[in-house]
């Protein structure tokens, strides 16, 4: 049998693009390897809430407009809408091949025939880790970002964490909270400030249009390479100095270690810069904005994060002489693509596409970081590109 549209990946991409195809009266079917939001369900730790706002996430359906959901509740908004979908759980895709009049997937219940297909299964999903892990001493337990819980999951002592971007840094808020000691690797993440001149930053930014940033407007593209800024969970501001203050020690990045030592380069007060930098850039364009508009607003607040501190890092450490039991790699992640052929990939093993539109006829992503525009890996962004890739797929099988 051959469906219209295959949608492969039931995370709130997927779910967002079937809402589109069926206000579009698109037959079409989701794939889903595990459950709906497994990726919610399975790389979240127990702590973490969103830090965009209900008034941001409308794809989750009706909450508190300032209300920041925890990962349970953002798995049962999900588990509600995938129940309005035609969805198949429990089904791996393997292979995408070209097929007559479309593609056939060959999945672990058999193969599926499309005449188009959507990729939602995204590209922040499977844990990077670096080589220098399998270095450590193996009584150090070690966890990736993807299957951290909480700090009872871990063994006496104290914890490494490696990459202070988001993850990392919110981790390390949870690790402090239980009273662990830290000692946080960091990076030269961007920040940004929770509040100014009187309202949320985030206000002020989706006025600007910060989200609607396409790739090609940008006047330097490293910006798509950049980290997500840094806040706390929940939706509070963080700084690499307030971390410090709370009795994290800060060291640079990682580069390197044997045995029980560890080695780190000296940029740790250069990342605290940059994470300031970056802080003021986006204070000065929420005023811009207030400039330009004519808008009336308060003066800018103080914010604690700002606060310097004055660090005299190490770059070398004994993990047993600092009692350090466990280590928790904060190093991102990537997506799988490698159940597509390999003309659809680039020499990373990542999507080569146009928009969303994927070198083969007939097949769009959905669900990746600036993929249209900044907003396009976050739930802010998926209504937006899902329409457009409904779009897409309705005029291809109309032949438009």
């Amino acid at each position: 049998m051959m469906i219209d549209c295959v949608v492969v990946g039931a995370g709130p991409a997927g779910l967002a693009t079937s809402a589109a195809l069926t206000q579009r009266g698109v037959d079409h079917v989701i794939l889903e390897r595990s459950q709906a939001g497994d990726t919610w369900r399975t790389q979240r730790w127990d702590s973490f809430r969103l830090n965009t706002p209900g008034w941001m996430n409308l794809l989750l359906g009706e909450q508190g407009r300032y209300a920041y959901a925890d990962r349970a509740e953002v798995v049962q908004k999900l588990e509600q809408l995938a129940r309005n979908t035609p969805i198949r759980t429990g089904v791996r895709v393997a292979r995408l091949a070209p097929a007559r009049d479309g593609y056939g997937l060959q999945t672990s219940d058999g193969e599926v025939r499309g005449r188009t297909v959507v990729i939602a299964t995204g590209d922040q999903n499977v844990p990077r880790i670096p080589a220098l892990a399998r270095r450590l001493p193996d009584r150090v337990a070690q966890y990736h970002t993807a299957d951290y819980a909480g700090p009872g999951q871990l063994p006496a002592g104290a914890v490494l964490v490696v990459g202070s971007a988001q993850s990392g840094c919110q981790i390390t808020e949870d690790l402090l909270a239980a009273g662990r000691r830290v000692v946080l690797a960091t990076s030269p993440a961007p920040r940004l400030p929770w509040r100014h001149r009187g309202r949320d930053s985030l206000e002020w930014l989706i006025e600007a249009g910060f989200y609607n940033q396409r790739p090609q407007d940008l006047p330097d593209p490293s910006v798509m390479r950049a980290a997500q800024p840094i806040v706390a969970s929940g939706g509070r501001s963080l700084s690499l100095q307030t971390l410090a203050r709370a009795g994290t020690t800060l060291v640079g990045r990682l580069i390197g270690g044997t045995g029980e030592r560890l080695d780190f380069d000296d940029s740790a007060n250069a990342n605290m810069a940059a994470g300031d930098a970056a802080a003021e850039r986006m204070r000065a364009t929420m005023d811009d904005l207030i400039r330009r508009g004519g808008l009336t607003a308060s003066p800018a607040e103080p914010d604690d994060t700002d606060a310097p501190v004055q660090l005299d890092p190490p770059t070398t450490l004994d993990m047993r002489d600092h009692d350090i039991g466990s280590v928790v790699w904060c190093t991102g992640f990537t997506g799988d693509f490698s159940w597509l052929n390999p003309s659809m990939l680039d020499g990373d093993g990542q999507p080569r596409r146009e928009g969303i539109a994927a070198v083969a006829p007939g097949v769009w992503y959905i669900g990746l970081r600036w993929l249209t525009q900044r907003g396009s890996g976050i739930l802010f962004g998926f209504p937006t590109d899902a329409a457009a890739v409904a779009d897409a797929v309705k005029a291809r099988l109309h032949g438009a």
